[in-house]
């Protein structure tokens, strides 16, 4: 599991290069009047997507969540999904 980010106020003094060693060791959130932004070092295609994977952990994961969900629920989370595909989810002015 991984660490919360760190939170850093970005300011007219904040010194960049020092952002980014920080962001080499691991994800920051910056915060700048109310916006926050998440800042991490691109891995590109050398990062394994599947490294972490654990089939194991998945399969516990559905196990724990099986039966969460009441058959009600269901029926109506497709009855949403079947009307959207009906009506179209795209806004009118987009073909």
């Amino acid at each position: 599991m991984t660490a919360e980010p760190k939170t850093i106020r970005v300011t007219a003094e904040t010194d960049l290069p020092a952002l980014l060693d920080d962001a080499a060791a691991g994800p920051l959130i910056l915060e700048r009047g109310g916006d926050r932004f998440r800042l991490s070092r691109d891995e590109g295609d050398s990062a394994d997507p599947w490294a972490d994977y654990n089939p194991e952990r998945v399969r516990e994961g559905l196990r724990r969540f099986a039966g969460t969900i009441t058959p009600e629920e269901g029926e109506r989370m497709k009855e949403l999904i079947y009307r959207g595909r009906e009506e179209g989810t795209r806004p009118p002015d987009r073909p």
